[in-house]
């Protein structure tokens, strides 16, 4: 987090001494798809206690929020980003008798920096469209919560909930193609769509297995870009 608020910082220092036009901020909402190979296969080898448990959830894609501080100039925007995701998997049986669950719940938190080339501004009216390619990097810090839970309606005390709590980075690389349509000269509204991929994926050690977290694949995102101008 320091040297994302040093980043910052420097941004804003280059951006009032050089050719930085304005500061910008935005956020975006969109969903994601997420590979989870690794995890999926753990998920369907891990044996519990009852024969007829089945997997319910298989690590769905889900919503994304994204939030990026940079400096546009000329064709060139370039700043730092945060993004938050969040899947599960689960597998086990509820019924009349009680239940027998085992849950994966996995929340990758992606801190990095942005570059986005402007391929061409066309003005209409009072509106502007602007088509970019971006590219995004840095690192995934993922939290996985692992609880396995077994509940008996006749013998409460004979259940348990077994709870760990894991962490592992990932390094990502996500290309994308967007556009800008300007509303006014404060605000414009953003869409895009990218892949991620996962390009480095650390080990990840819980109770009964060892996998790793991969949140590479596909993304769609809208939402606002907020300007400040630098330069009158």
């Amino acid at each position: 987090m320091k040297k994302v608020l040093l980043f910052i910082a420097l941004l804003f220092f280059f951006g009032r001494l050089g050719q930085a036009q304005s500061l910008t901020v935005e956020y975006n909402i969109g969903h994601g798809s997420y590979q989870m190979s690794d995890m999926e296969d753990f998920l369907n080898r891990m044996e519990l206690p009852v024969s007829n448990a089945q997997v319910t959830d298989n690590f769905p894609g889900y919503v994304t929020q994204d939030t990026r501080v940079g400096l546009e100039w000329s064709r060139h925007h370039a700043g730092v980003l945060f993004n938050y995701m969040n899947t599960a998997g689960k597998k086990g049986i509820t019924d009349y008798s009680g239940s027998c669950n085992f849950e994966l719940r996995n929340k990758g938190y992606k801190f990095g920096a942005f570059y986005r080339f402007r391929l061409v501004k066309e003005e209409i009216s009072i509106f502007t469209f602007e088509p970019y390619i971006q590219l995004s990097t840095g690192v995934v810090l993922n939290k996985v919560h692992e609880a396995n839970r077994l509940f008996i309606e006749s013998v409460p005390t004979a259940g348990y909930l077994q709870e760990g709590h894991f962490s592992s980075k990932n390094f990502f690389a996500e290309p994308a193609f967007g556009i800008k349509f300007g509303l006014c000269r404060h605000v414009a509204l953003n869409v895009n769509i990218a892949y991620e991929w996962d390009a480095v994926k650390q080990n990840l050690k819980s109770r009964y297995s060892d996998f790793k977290v991969d949140w590479s694949g596909y993304r769609a995102q809208a939402g606002l870009i907020f300007y400040l101008n630098l330069k009158k």
